[in-house]
């Protein structure tokens, strides 16, 4: 069985990181993913969804569009945008990560932590707009009951 969620989200009326919880938690449950691997992409959705917000429509107006399929395997989550192209996984923070601990400006390491605990991520640029897709597997086949406010389909 599969289960799907969506979610858009108007990033300049609304408390993201608690929205982007909630969508996740809901996800999380429904695929019976363990408190570290929930966590994580948690951690991972809110990092990208809120530069978005930050960088990419800067601190404008926009909209982040948040999808979720939990399969027999895995759980998918995608995060959309009409903000101008640009992919997380093309960050270098080689920069940041030279000058010495005591000396480093706060901020952009987010990604970096983020995006080495999910199991896979894609980026693509389609039709005027991004595509971050976030891949947990999951450990023991889905536990998909319909349950979160998703749809079981």
């Amino acid at each position: 069985m599969m289960l799907a969620c969506r979610l858009k989200i108007d990033v300049q009326h609304v408390s993201l990181p608690g929205v982007v919880a909630d969508f996740i938690e809901a996800l999380a449950d429904g695929a019976g993913l363990t408190s570290r691997q929930a966590y994580w992409l948690r951690l991972a959705t809110d990092e990208i969804t809120t530069n978005i917000a930050q960088h990419g429509y800067r601190g404008g107006a926009g909209v982040v569009e948040l999808s979720g399929e939990i399969e027999h395997d895995r759980l998918r989550v995608s995060i959309e945008d009409e903000a101008p192209p640009f992919d997380p996984a093309g960050y270098d923070p080689a920069p940041r990560l030279a000058v010495p601990p005591a000396q480093r400006e706060e901020g952009g390491y987010g990604l970096l932590l983020a995006m080495g605990k999910v199991d896979e991520f894609h980026y693509e640029y389609v039709g005027g707009r991004n595509r971050n897709t976030l891949i947990m597997r999951l450990l023991g086949g889905a536990n998909a009951d319909g349950s979160g406010g998703c749809r079981a389909g």
